[in-house]
């Protein structure tokens, strides 16, 4: 049985998945400029809304996400590097993005 309850848009989806994607580079990014361009308070904030649902998770899924998103393993590669079954790492991915776009107030 296919779980609904992460159901989101598939722009929202796509929008939220590519922000965690880009998460260690908008932390590089932000971390080396000290000016207070529109950009950088946009990264800003948006890094903050990532790690307030990064904090919120228990330590099993959130090392899920930092795999999936920050060191950006496939399925398969989690599976055979860390144990990761694909039911718990589609779950974790649905799960991340979900509460980050609602975090980002996008649903």
């Amino acid at each position: 049985m296919k779980s609904s309850r992460y159901k989101i848009k598939w722009h929202v989806r796509q929008f939220v998945k590519a922000e965690l994607m880009d998460y260690k580079q908008n932390k590089i990014m932000l971390d080396n400029d000290k000016s207070h361009t529109r950009d950088l308070i946009i990264v800003s904030k948006r890094l903050a809304q990532i790690e307030a649902v990064l904090q919120s998770l228990n330590q099993e899924d959130r090392e899920a996400a930092e795999l999936i998103f920050f060191d950006k393993y496939t399925q398969a590669g989690a599976e055979i590097a860390k144990g990761l079954s694909k039911a718990a790492y589609y779950n974790v991915m649905n799960k991340v993005i979900y509460l980050t776009a609602r975090e980002m107030d996008l649903i």
